[in-house]
């Protein structure tokens, strides 16, 4: 999931706490997808890079646009799914919009399993239909947007160092929010700027509660997604996850190596 950085986003949240974790799923009646919750612990809902999604209508091939996924909060995000899909005639509890502008929603599915589907929901024609089996299936599925606008090689080598400087001054702030936004754009435009240095940055925040959880999903998707990284940062990643011995240690260690053992593509 490529988050847009936009300062002014109003769909994003603050980031994520265990505490509200809890509480939302506690209200939703739901244990929301891990997969899902991996890219929200990256940035807490917003604006996404335009992407187009492969669907099938009426038996005829179409695309639907998504331009952002609902975060978790008290009062925003996913907790406001209940309202929005009442609004346009959906009254399934056990469907939970995460995308979509009202004409269609797309949807944690929880119909059969407490393992939830997601769902394509065409509010005009009030059909349901199930695409895919996972949000990392949904996720996969998505495609960039052809605008048919070509950028000079100039251009966009220009426009990688502005990142890169936007990225680096963010990510060695003092401020946790500030440090967070940079790990997320480094990570978004990692392909270009390469992934050592900010991987070094992040196991420094592998034992600060405030920023550990972040910067283990960043790093875990950079491994997964097979992004170039030096191997003896590769090796200390699992070290450390080694060393902190907890829960949620364990099961981002088995998840990695299951992956990789796996040879399981991940894009």
């Amino acid at each position: 999931m490529i988050w847009r950085q936009d300062p002014d986003d109003p769909n994003r949240l603050p980031e994520l706490t265990e505490d509200v974790l809890k509480e939302v799923e506690a209200r939703l009646g739901v244990k929301l997808p891990d997969d899902y919750l991996e890219v929200i612990r990256i940035q807490n809902g917003g604006w996404i890079e335009e992407r187009d999604l492969p669907i099938v209508l009426n038996g005829l091939d179409d695309i639907a646009l998504v331009d952002s996924i609902a975060g978790v909060g008290l009062s925003d995000g996913l907790i406001q799914s209940k309202a929005l899909l009442t609004e346009w005639g959906v009254e399934d509890e056990r469907l939970i919009a995460f995308a979509g502008d009202g004409h269609f929603f797309l949807a944690f599915d929880y119909r059969e399993s407490a393992t939830p589907k997601i769902a394509y929901i065409d509010t005009d024609t009030e059909q349901i239909d199930v695409l895919f089996d996972s949000f990392r299936q949904f996720t996969e599925a998505l495609t960039t947007v052809d605008t048919g606008v070509y950028a000079e090689p100039d251009t966009e080598m220009k426009q990688e160092q502005t990142l890169l400087d936007d990225a680096r001054r963010l990510l060695y702030s003092e401020e946790p929010k500030e440090k967070l936004h940079g790990a997320v754009i480094w990570f978004n435009g990692v392909d270009s700027l390469g992934a050592d240095e900010l991987v070094r940055e992040l196991l420094t925040w592998m034992d600060d509660e405030t920023l550990r959880d972040s910067a283990t999903s960043i790093i875990q998707e950079i491994i997964i997604r097979r992004k170039p990284l030096n191997q003896q940062l590769f090796e200390a990643f699992f070290e450390t996850l080694h060393r902190q011995d907890d829960d949620y240690s364990k099961q981002r260690y088995e998840e990695t190596m299951y992956i990789l053992d796996h040879d399981i593509k991940v894009e």
